[in-house]
Protein backbone atom coordinates (compact mmCIF):
# COMPACT_ATOMS: atom_id res chain seq x y z
CA UNK A 1 0.00 0.00 0.00
CA UNK A 2 1.07 3.93 -0.43
CA UNK A 3 0.77 4.67 3.08
CA UNK A 4 2.31 1.52 4.41
CA UNK A 5 -1.65 0.74 6.35
CA UNK A 6 -2.47 -3.24 6.65
CA UNK A 7 -5.61 -2.50 6.96
CA UNK A 8 -7.90 -3.24 3.92
CA UNK A 9 -11.47 -4.06 2.49
CA UNK A 10 -12.42 -6.30 0.14
CA UNK A 11 -14.30 -4.68 -2.93
CA UNK A 12 -14.76 -7.66 -5.16
CA UNK A 13 -14.00 -10.58 -7.25
CA UNK A 14 -12.44 -10.92 -9.87
CA UNK A 15 -12.10 -13.69 -12.50
CA UNK A 16 -10.13 -13.57 -15.71
CA UNK A 17 -12.47 -13.43 -18.57
CA UNK A 18 -10.41 -13.92 -21.40
CA UNK A 19 -9.12 -17.21 -20.73
CA UNK A 20 -10.00 -20.14 -18.74
CA UNK A 21 -8.44 -20.09 -15.77
CA UNK A 22 -8.98 -21.96 -12.06
CA UNK A 23 -8.65 -19.15 -9.59
CA UNK A 24 -10.50 -16.24 -7.72
CA UNK A 25 -8.74 -12.90 -7.09
CA UNK A 26 -9.92 -10.30 -4.60
CA UNK A 27 -9.30 -7.01 -4.67
CA UNK A 28 -9.19 -4.83 -1.67
CA UNK A 29 -8.99 -1.07 -0.51
CA UNK A 30 -6.54 0.14 1.46
CA UNK A 31 -8.22 2.16 4.44
CA UNK A 32 -5.37 4.25 4.91
CA UNK A 33 -4.58 5.38 1.13
CA UNK A 34 -7.58 4.27 -0.46
CA UNK A 35 -4.91 2.41 -3.18
CA UNK A 36 -7.28 -0.90 -4.53
CA UNK A 37 -5.25 -3.87 -4.99
CA UNK A 38 -5.16 -7.67 -5.50
CA UNK A 39 -5.29 -8.98 -2.22
CA UNK A 40 -2.25 -11.55 -3.43
CA UNK A 41 0.49 -10.51 -5.87
CA UNK A 42 1.89 -12.76 -8.31
CA UNK A 43 5.80 -14.01 -7.92
CA UNK A 44 7.32 -12.19 -10.81
CA UNK A 45 8.66 -15.03 -12.70
CA UNK A 46 4.59 -15.94 -12.42
CA UNK A 47 3.39 -12.66 -14.42
CA UNK A 48 4.26 -14.09 -17.80
CA UNK A 49 1.71 -16.58 -17.45
CA UNK A 50 -0.66 -13.92 -16.96
CA UNK A 51 -1.02 -13.26 -20.61
CA UNK A 52 -3.10 -14.73 -23.30
CA UNK A 53 -1.23 -15.66 -26.24
CA UNK A 54 -3.91 -13.59 -28.16
CA UNK A 55 -4.03 -10.59 -25.46
CA UNK A 56 -5.46 -7.90 -27.25
CA UNK A 57 -2.69 -4.96 -26.68
CA UNK A 58 0.04 -7.43 -28.03
CA UNK A 59 -1.60 -7.86 -31.51
CA UNK A 60 -0.87 -6.19 -34.02
CA UNK A 61 -3.26 -3.80 -35.54
CA UNK A 62 -3.90 -1.79 -38.53
CA UNK A 63 -4.22 1.72 -38.73
CA UNK A 64 -8.43 2.87 -38.82
CA UNK A 65 -9.69 4.41 -42.03
CA UNK A 66 -11.05 7.67 -39.62
CA UNK A 67 -6.91 7.92 -39.06
CA UNK A 68 -5.82 7.38 -42.40
CA UNK A 69 -8.58 9.95 -43.79
CA UNK A 70 -7.30 12.11 -41.51
CA UNK A 71 -3.49 11.73 -40.68
CA UNK A 72 -2.02 14.28 -43.69
CA UNK A 73 -3.99 17.15 -42.59
CA UNK A 74 -3.20 16.18 -38.83
CA UNK A 75 0.52 16.01 -39.38
CA UNK A 76 0.13 19.41 -41.70
CA UNK A 77 -1.25 21.67 -38.85
CA UNK A 78 -1.93 19.88 -35.85
CA UNK A 79 0.72 17.64 -34.57
CA UNK A 80 3.35 17.07 -37.17
CA UNK A 81 6.75 18.66 -36.12
CA UNK A 82 6.26 21.09 -38.75
CA UNK A 83 2.88 21.79 -37.62
CA UNK A 84 3.59 25.02 -35.90
CA UNK A 85 5.40 27.16 -38.89
CA UNK A 86 1.51 26.84 -40.25
CA UNK A 87 -0.84 29.71 -40.02
CA UNK A 88 -2.52 29.98 -36.90
CA UNK A 89 -5.97 30.01 -38.94
CA UNK A 90 -5.50 26.49 -40.11
CA UNK A 91 -3.93 25.02 -37.05
CA UNK A 92 -7.16 25.95 -35.32
CA UNK A 93 -9.47 24.85 -37.60
CA UNK A 94 -7.31 21.41 -38.40
CA UNK A 95 -7.45 21.05 -34.35
CA UNK A 96 -10.93 21.05 -34.21
CA UNK A 97 -11.13 19.03 -37.28
CA UNK A 98 -8.96 16.13 -35.48
CA UNK A 99 -9.61 16.43 -31.96
CA UNK A 100 -12.06 13.36 -31.76
CA UNK A 101 -10.00 10.98 -33.59
CA UNK A 102 -6.45 11.95 -32.69
CA UNK A 103 -7.50 13.09 -29.09
CA UNK A 104 -4.68 11.20 -27.27
CA UNK A 105 -1.95 12.27 -29.37
CA UNK A 106 0.59 14.95 -28.21
CA UNK A 107 1.25 17.84 -29.63
CA UNK A 108 5.10 18.36 -30.99
CA UNK A 109 7.60 19.18 -27.71
CA UNK A 110 11.26 20.14 -27.75
CA UNK A 111 13.13 17.69 -29.91
CA UNK A 112 10.04 15.38 -30.73
CA UNK A 113 11.31 12.18 -28.97
CA UNK A 114 9.42 9.87 -27.52
CA UNK A 115 9.53 6.60 -25.55
CA UNK A 116 6.75 4.23 -25.06
CA UNK A 117 6.96 1.82 -22.20
CA UNK A 118 4.72 -1.14 -22.76
CA UNK A 119 4.53 -0.15 -26.37
CA UNK A 120 2.49 -3.41 -27.04
CA UNK A 121 2.69 -4.11 -31.09
CA UNK A 122 3.51 -0.80 -32.02
CA UNK A 123 0.27 1.06 -32.73
CA UNK A 124 1.36 4.74 -30.70
CA UNK A 125 5.15 3.95 -31.63
CA UNK A 126 3.52 4.28 -35.64
CA UNK A 127 1.60 6.92 -35.19
CA UNK A 128 4.31 9.24 -33.73
CA UNK A 129 6.50 7.75 -36.15
CA UNK A 130 4.11 9.09 -39.45
CA UNK A 131 4.05 12.58 -37.25
CA UNK A 132 7.92 12.68 -37.50
CA UNK A 133 8.94 12.43 -34.21
CA UNK A 134 11.55 9.77 -33.44
CA UNK A 135 10.27 7.04 -31.19
CA UNK A 136 11.46 4.29 -29.12
CA UNK A 137 9.80 1.53 -27.28
CA UNK A 138 9.70 -1.24 -24.40
CA UNK A 139 7.97 -4.07 -24.08
CA UNK A 140 8.12 -7.45 -21.55
CA UNK A 141 6.24 -9.59 -24.66
CA UNK A 142 8.19 -11.12 -27.25
CA UNK A 143 5.58 -11.42 -29.57
CA UNK A 144 4.38 -7.76 -29.67
CA UNK A 145 8.29 -7.11 -29.81
CA UNK A 146 8.51 -8.78 -32.61
CA UNK A 147 5.35 -7.43 -34.50
CA UNK A 148 6.93 -3.89 -34.10
CA UNK A 149 10.71 -4.77 -34.86
CA UNK A 150 9.16 -6.01 -38.29
CA UNK A 151 7.76 -2.48 -39.19
CA UNK A 152 11.26 -0.82 -38.88
CA UNK A 153 10.41 0.45 -35.13
CA UNK A 154 13.39 0.43 -32.60
CA UNK A 155 12.00 -1.87 -29.44
CA UNK A 156 13.88 -3.23 -26.56
CA UNK A 157 12.78 -6.55 -25.17
CA UNK A 158 12.61 -6.13 -21.68
CA UNK A 159 12.03 -3.46 -18.97
CA UNK A 160 12.97 0.20 -17.84
CA UNK A 161 15.82 -1.22 -15.88
CA UNK A 162 17.79 -3.18 -18.18
CA UNK A 163 16.65 -0.70 -21.23
CA UNK A 164 20.06 0.00 -23.35
CA UNK A 165 18.33 4.10 -23.89
CA UNK A 166 20.60 6.98 -22.14
CA UNK A 167 18.86 8.94 -19.72
CA UNK A 168 18.01 13.10 -20.31
CA UNK A 169 16.95 12.30 -23.92
CA UNK A 170 13.30 11.74 -24.60
CA UNK A 171 11.23 14.96 -24.39
CA UNK A 172 7.59 12.50 -23.78
CA UNK A 173 7.85 9.11 -22.02
CA UNK A 174 4.22 7.16 -22.56
CA UNK A 175 2.78 4.96 -20.16
CA UNK A 176 -0.18 4.03 -21.37
CA UNK A 177 -2.70 1.37 -19.29
CA UNK A 178 0.94 -0.39 -18.34
CA UNK A 179 1.51 0.87 -14.21
CA UNK A 180 -1.73 -1.14 -13.28
CA UNK A 181 0.14 -4.14 -14.54
CA UNK A 182 3.42 -3.78 -12.47
CA UNK A 183 4.71 -5.25 -9.13
CA UNK A 184 6.68 -2.15 -7.99
CA UNK A 185 4.99 0.66 -10.06
CA UNK A 186 6.83 3.79 -7.72
CA UNK A 187 10.02 2.35 -8.84
CA UNK A 188 9.13 2.12 -12.31
CA UNK A 189 8.06 5.55 -12.60
CA UNK A 190 11.11 6.82 -10.80
CA UNK A 191 13.16 5.19 -13.67
CA UNK A 192 11.10 6.36 -16.27
CA UNK A 193 11.33 9.73 -15.18
CA UNK A 194 15.24 9.39 -15.42
CA UNK A 195 15.44 8.90 -19.26
CA UNK A 196 13.35 12.59 -19.64
CA UNK A 197 15.03 15.36 -21.16
CA UNK A 198 14.88 19.05 -19.86
CA UNK A 199 11.15 20.01 -19.54
CA UNK A 200 10.00 16.35 -20.58
CA UNK A 201 6.88 15.00 -19.57
CA UNK A 202 5.43 11.78 -18.57
CA UNK A 203 1.82 11.03 -19.65
CA UNK A 204 -0.31 8.03 -17.93
CA UNK A 205 -3.29 6.86 -18.46
CA UNK A 206 -4.50 3.85 -16.20
CA UNK A 207 -8.05 2.49 -14.84
CA UNK A 208 -10.05 4.86 -12.18
CA UNK A 209 -11.00 2.36 -8.66
CA UNK A 210 -13.23 5.20 -8.50
CA UNK A 211 -14.80 5.58 -11.62
CA UNK A 212 -18.69 4.89 -12.86
CA UNK A 213 -17.84 1.20 -14.06
CA UNK A 214 -16.19 -0.20 -11.30
CA UNK A 215 -19.62 1.00 -9.15
CA UNK A 216 -21.70 0.02 -11.45
CA UNK A 217 -20.41 -3.62 -12.79
CA UNK A 218 -17.60 -4.59 -9.49
CA UNK A 219 -16.47 -7.66 -10.50
CA UNK A 220 -17.80 -7.49 -14.31
CA UNK A 221 -15.46 -4.20 -15.25
CA UNK A 222 -13.91 -4.40 -18.08
CA UNK A 223 -11.16 -2.56 -16.54
CA UNK A 224 -11.03 -4.78 -13.58
CA UNK A 225 -8.99 -7.44 -16.13
CA UNK A 226 -8.33 -9.71 -13.32
CA UNK A 227 -5.70 -11.51 -13.05
CA UNK A 228 -3.43 -8.89 -14.48
CA UNK A 229 -4.09 -5.78 -13.23
CA UNK A 230 -2.36 -6.03 -9.46
CA UNK A 231 -3.16 -2.34 -8.61
CA UNK A 232 -6.16 0.03 -9.65
CA UNK A 233 -5.20 3.93 -9.03
CA UNK A 234 -7.62 7.21 -8.89
CA UNK A 235 -7.08 10.59 -8.54
CA UNK A 236 -5.85 10.93 -5.38
CA UNK A 237 -3.34 7.82 -5.18
CA UNK A 238 -2.04 8.51 -8.59
CA UNK A 239 -0.62 11.98 -6.86
CA UNK A 240 0.83 10.05 -4.06
CA UNK A 241 2.40 7.22 -6.34
CA UNK A 242 4.14 10.03 -8.40
CA UNK A 243 4.99 11.93 -4.99
CA UNK A 244 6.70 8.59 -3.77
CA UNK A 245 8.80 8.52 -7.77
CA UNK A 246 9.58 12.38 -7.01
CA UNK A 247 7.61 13.45 -9.77
CA UNK A 248 5.49 16.34 -9.60
CA UNK A 249 1.71 16.17 -11.06
CA UNK A 250 0.71 18.71 -13.35
CA UNK A 251 -2.61 17.26 -14.72
CA UNK A 252 -4.56 14.34 -13.12
CA UNK A 253 -8.23 13.99 -15.24
CA UNK A 254 -10.63 11.44 -16.39
CA UNK A 255 -12.61 10.32 -19.45
CA UNK A 256 -14.83 7.60 -19.95
CA UNK A 257 -16.25 6.11 -22.84
CA UNK A 258 -20.03 4.49 -23.37
CA UNK A 259 -17.72 1.53 -24.64
CA UNK A 260 -16.42 0.56 -21.35
CA UNK A 261 -19.99 0.67 -19.69
CA UNK A 262 -21.19 -1.67 -22.93
CA UNK A 263 -18.45 -4.32 -22.40
CA UNK A 264 -18.89 -4.58 -18.91
CA UNK A 265 -22.61 -5.04 -19.44
CA UNK A 266 -21.83 -7.79 -21.58
CA UNK A 267 -19.50 -9.50 -19.43
CA UNK A 268 -22.49 -9.01 -16.92
CA UNK A 269 -25.30 -10.34 -19.35
CA UNK A 270 -23.17 -13.68 -20.68
CA UNK A 271 -20.63 -14.54 -17.84
CA UNK A 272 -22.11 -13.44 -14.54
CA UNK A 273 -21.00 -11.65 -11.73
CA UNK A 274 -18.93 -15.33 -10.82
CA UNK A 275 -17.59 -18.07 -13.01
CA UNK A 276 -18.03 -21.72 -12.44
CA UNK A 277 -15.59 -23.57 -9.77
CA UNK A 278 -15.26 -25.93 -13.15
CA UNK A 279 -12.36 -25.41 -15.19
CA UNK A 280 -14.53 -27.06 -18.05
CA UNK A 281 -17.51 -25.04 -17.08
CA UNK A 282 -15.90 -21.69 -16.82
CA UNK A 283 -14.28 -22.39 -19.98
CA UNK A 284 -17.77 -22.84 -21.83
CA UNK A 285 -19.15 -19.88 -20.30
CA UNK A 286 -16.19 -17.58 -21.84
CA UNK A 287 -16.43 -19.68 -25.18
CA UNK A 288 -20.56 -18.84 -25.33
CA UNK A 289 -19.73 -15.49 -24.35
CA UNK A 290 -16.70 -14.77 -27.18
CA UNK A 291 -19.65 -16.14 -30.06
CA UNK A 292 -22.33 -14.15 -28.83
CA UNK A 293 -23.58 -10.79 -30.08
CA UNK A 294 -22.55 -7.36 -28.47
CA UNK A 295 -26.25 -5.30 -29.52
CA UNK A 296 -25.50 -2.51 -27.22
CA UNK A 297 -26.35 0.17 -29.26
CA UNK A 298 -29.33 1.70 -27.42
CA UNK A 299 -27.46 0.86 -24.03
CA UNK A 300 -24.41 2.75 -25.55
CA UNK A 301 -26.92 5.77 -26.42
CA UNK A 302 -28.78 5.65 -23.15
CA UNK A 303 -25.41 6.16 -20.74
CA UNK A 304 -22.83 8.24 -23.06
CA UNK A 305 -24.47 11.49 -21.58
CA UNK A 306 -23.90 9.58 -17.94
CA UNK A 307 -20.10 8.76 -19.00
CA UNK A 308 -19.56 12.21 -20.11
CA UNK A 309 -21.15 13.97 -16.65
CA UNK A 310 -19.66 11.47 -14.60
CA UNK A 311 -15.50 12.22 -16.48
CA UNK A 312 -16.01 15.61 -15.70
CA UNK A 313 -16.56 15.24 -11.60
CA UNK A 314 -13.48 12.82 -11.61
CA UNK A 315 -15.76 9.22 -12.29
CA UNK A 316 -14.43 8.14 -15.57
CA UNK A 317 -13.24 5.15 -16.30
CA UNK A 318 -9.67 5.77 -17.32
CA UNK A 319 -7.54 8.32 -15.65
CA UNK A 320 -5.24 10.83 -17.52
CA UNK A 321 -2.03 12.40 -15.85
CA UNK A 322 0.59 14.18 -16.44
CA UNK A 323 3.91 14.36 -14.31
CA UNK A 324 7.77 16.18 -14.77
CA UNK A 325 10.70 16.19 -12.89
CA UNK A 326 9.99 18.39 -9.46
CA UNK A 327 12.09 21.79 -9.91
CA UNK A 328 11.73 21.91 -13.95
CA UNK A 329 9.25 24.74 -15.47
CA UNK A 330 6.95 22.63 -17.88
CA UNK A 331 7.42 24.33 -21.24
CA UNK A 332 3.40 22.89 -22.30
Amino acid sequence: MLCGGADSIVLATGYDRLEAREGEYPYCRCTGCGLVSRKTSPEAEDIGALYPEAYPPHRTVGQRKSERLVNRLAIEYVYGVESLSRPWMWRLLARALCRRIMKNTQRPRGANRLLDVGCGAGRRLERYRRLGWKVCGIDINARAVEACRRTGLEVHHGTVFDAPYPGGTFDLVCLDHVIEHLLAPARVLERAAEFLAPRGKIVLTSPNSRGIGFLLYRSCWFHLDAPRHLFLFDPHTIRLLASQAGLLTRKVVTRSSPVSLCRSRHYAMTQGHTLPGDLAARRAVLERSARSRKPHRMYRRLVWPLTACCALFGRGDVLEAEFTIAGQADNR
